[in-house]
C-alpha cells in the first residue's frame, strides 16, 4: 500500500531518474579506485557509459535522462555519455532516422557514433534476431573502442513481458523464461575490469517512459515496423497484451512478479549446474567423467550438461537434441565413437570422458600433401596442417637424424592413409600407428589432424609419437643431427608423449 502511494506521488521523470542514477551508482561502486593517493571529495571512479540510441520514445528518454544527470552534480560519477544509432538499412527511412539522431545528440551536447550494419533479410533466425545479433555486435565495438564500462538500454517491463511471452510460446525452460536480467556481464574492458550490459528500467511500465517523453515535450522518430504483426513481438504487443490490459487491469505488476520468481529458480537451476559440473569434472582438463554424469538424476543429468555448455558460451541444443545425447552416452561404451554438433562446438566421447571440441574443416588431401624444402630452419610453419614443425639440434650423443640426409633426400609431409607403421624403441617391434595411438592416449577423433614426415618415402616421424628409430644416425659420424617436435597453433585434448617416449630413461 504504501508502495502504491509513494509511485502515485512521485513522478514519472523522478522514478526513471532514479532507477538509472541507482544503476549508475552500482557500477561505480564495482570499479575498482584509481592509483592515485590524494585525498578528494569526487569520485575516483566515474563509469564511461554506451546508450543504445534508436531514436525512439524509450532510448529518447534514457539519453535525455543520462544528458541531464552529466549536467547536474551528477556529472562527477559521468565520466562520459556516448550514444551510438545503429543503422540497419531496413527501412527507407534509415538515413532520416540516423539526421534526428544527430541533431538531437548535438542538442543534449551527447557524442553520437552512428554504426552501419548489415543485416540478412533471409537469415535462418529471421529478420527481426539478426537484427538483434548486429546491434548487440555494433555496440559492443564501440563500447570497447570508447573503454566503456557499461553499455545501456532503454529494455522496460512491458518489453521484458513481452519477451516471456515469446520464450513461453517457443517452450523455453526457466533459463530463457526469465527473460532480460537488469545486469549481465559481456566481456573484458581490457583493464582487468568488464563491459556490464545494464537495464535500468526493467521494473518499470513503458507508460511511465511515454508519460515523460509527453511531458518533457521530447521529439522521437516511430519505427513503422512497429505496426507489422508479421513479427511475433509486434503481434503479441498490439493485439494480444491490450485486451488482457481491459480484462485485467493490474495484471503486468503480477507477471513481472512471477517472472521474477522464474528468473530466481534460473539462478538456483544455474549454480546447481556447476556445482555439479565439478562433481563430474574428469582428470581431462575441460571433460565430464563420463560415469560421474550417469549417477546423478536424469534432469540433473541435463542441468549438468546445460551448465557445462553454457560455460564454454555454448548455446543450449533443443530438448530432443539434450535428450539424444544423454540417451547415447547410456548406450554407448569407452571404445565407442559418438558426436554430437552443439553451436559451434562438437561433442565427443572420448574413453570414459564427454569432451568438447572446436570441429575443424579438413583440408583437401592435396593441400595436406607438403613437399619441404628444408635448409636449417628452426622451424617450419605448415598453415594446412594447423602448426609448425621443428627441428631441434641434439647435443651429444642424444638421438637424432642427420642434417645432411634430411637436406639432401625428399622430405615430405604426408596425412595418414592406413596401415602405417612406426618402430618408436629398438627392443621393440614396430607397430601400426592406429595401436600407437591408442595406447599414448590419443583420441581418434584428432589423429587426422597430426602430420606423418617422410624422407626418401619411408615414415620417419608421426606428430604425437616421434621419430622411427630406425632413422637415427651414428652421433660420431654425423654430429649434425636434429630431432623432429609438432607443436599445434591450437592445443590438442591429448597430451603429446613423443617427447617422454624417446627420452634416454627409456628402452632403446
Amino acid at each position: 500500500m504504501a508502495r502504491s502511494k509513494k509511485r502515485t506521488t512521485m513522478s514519472a521523470a523522478a522514478r526513471l531518474t532514479v532507477k538509472l542514477a541507482e544503476t549508475i551508482d552500482a557500477l561505480a561502486e564495482r570499479k575498482p579506485a584509481g592509483a592515485g593517493e590524494e585525498f578528494c571529495l569526487t569520485p575516483v571512479n566515474p563509469v564511461r557509459i554506451v546508450a543504445a540510441y534508436s531514436g525512439g520514445k524509450d532510448s529518447t528518454a534514457l539519453v535525455e535522462i543520462l544528458s541531464r544527470l552529466q549536467k547536474s552534480a551528477y556529472k562527477t560519477v559521468i565520466e562520459s555519455v556516448t550514444a551510438v544509432h545503429v543503422h540497419h538499412g531496413l527501412s527507407k527511412n534509415a538515413d532520416a532516422w540516423a539526421e534526428h539522431a544527430a541533431a538531437q545528440c548535438k542538442k543534449w551536447g551527447i557524442a553520437l557514433r552512428v554504426e552501419r550494419v548489415y543485416v540478412p533479410t533471409h537469415s535462418n533466425t529471421g529478420t527481426e534476431a539478426a537484427a538483434r545479433a548486429a546491434r548487440y555486435k555494433a555496440l559492443l565495438k564501440v563500447a570497447r573502442e570508447v573503454k566503456a564500462d557499461a553499455i545501456m538500454t532503454a529494455h522496460h517491463l512491458d518489453d521484458r513481458i513481452e519477451t516471456f511471452l515469446i520464450q513461453w510460446i517457443r517452450g523455453a525452460g526457466p533459463e530463457g523464461l526469465a527473460a532480460m536480467s537488469p545486469v549481465r556481464m559481456l566481456e573484458s574492458a581490457g583493464d582487468g575490469s568488464e563491459i556490464v550490459l545494464a537495464r535500468p528500467w526493467l521494473e518499470v511500465p513503458g507508460s511511465d517512459i511515454a508519460a515523460f517523453v509527453r511531458h518533457a515535450h521530447l521529439k522521437w522518430i516511430e519505427d513503422d515496423s512497429n505496426a507489422d504483426t508479421r513479427y511475433l513481438r509486434n503481434l503479441i504487443r498490439n493485439e494480444i497484451l491490450p485486451p488482457l490490459d481491459a480484462a485485467r487491469p493490474g495484471w503486468r505488476t503480477a507477471a513481472a512478479r512471477s517472472i521474477t520468481l522464474v528468473s530466481q529458480t534460473a539462478d538456483i537451476l544455474g549454480d546447481l549446474g556447476e556445482e555439479d559440473c565439478r562433481l563430474c569434472a574428469d582428470e581431462k582438463p575441460g571433460a565430464l567423467n563420463i560415469a560421474k554424469l550417469l549417477s546423478l538424476g536424469f534432469e540433473r543429468q541435463a542441468n549438468c550438461l546445460r551448465a557445462w555448455l553454457a560455460a564454454a558460451g555454448v548455446r543450449y541444443p533443443s530438448h530432443g537434441k539434450l535428450l539424444e545425447i544423454l540417451k547415447q552416452l547410456r548406450q554407448t561404451h569407452a571404445d565407442t565413437r559418438m558426436s554430437f554438433r552443439v553451436g559451434s562446438k562438437e561433442l565427443r566421447r572420448w574413453g570414459s570422458s564427454l569432451v568438447m571440441i572446436q570441429p575443424a574443416v579438413p583440408p583437401r588431401t592435396a593441400e595436406l600433401l607438403i613437399d619441404l624444402d628444408w635448409k636449417g630452419e628452426e622451424k617450419m610453419a605448415l598453415p594446412a596442417w594447423g602448426g609448425v614443425l621443428r627441428f631441434i639440434p641434439c647435443e651429444d650423443d642424444a638421438p637424432g637424424i642427420a642434417v645432411e640426409r634430411l637436406q639432401k633426400g625428399r622430405l615430405q609431409v604426408k596425412p595418414r592413409k592406413g596401415g602405417e607403421k612406426l618402430k618408436l624403441y629398438r627392443l621393440r617391434p614396430s607397430r601400426n600407428l592406429k595401436h600407437l595411438y591408442q595406447a599414448a592416449g590419443v583420441p581418434s577423433f584428432e589423429r587426422a589432424k597430426l602430420p606423418l614426415v617422410w624422407l626418401d618415402d619411408e615414415l620417419i616421424y608421426a606428430a604425437g609419437l616421434g621419430c622411427d628409430v630406425r632413422q637415427f644416425d651414428d652421433p660420431v659420424l654425423n654430429p649434425a643431427r636434429v630431432r623432429l617436435l609438432w607443436e599445434p597453433d591450437s592445443p590438442l585434448l591429448s597430451l603429446f608423449p613423443e617427447t617422454e617416449a624417446q627420452s634416454p630413461a627409456e628402452p632403446v
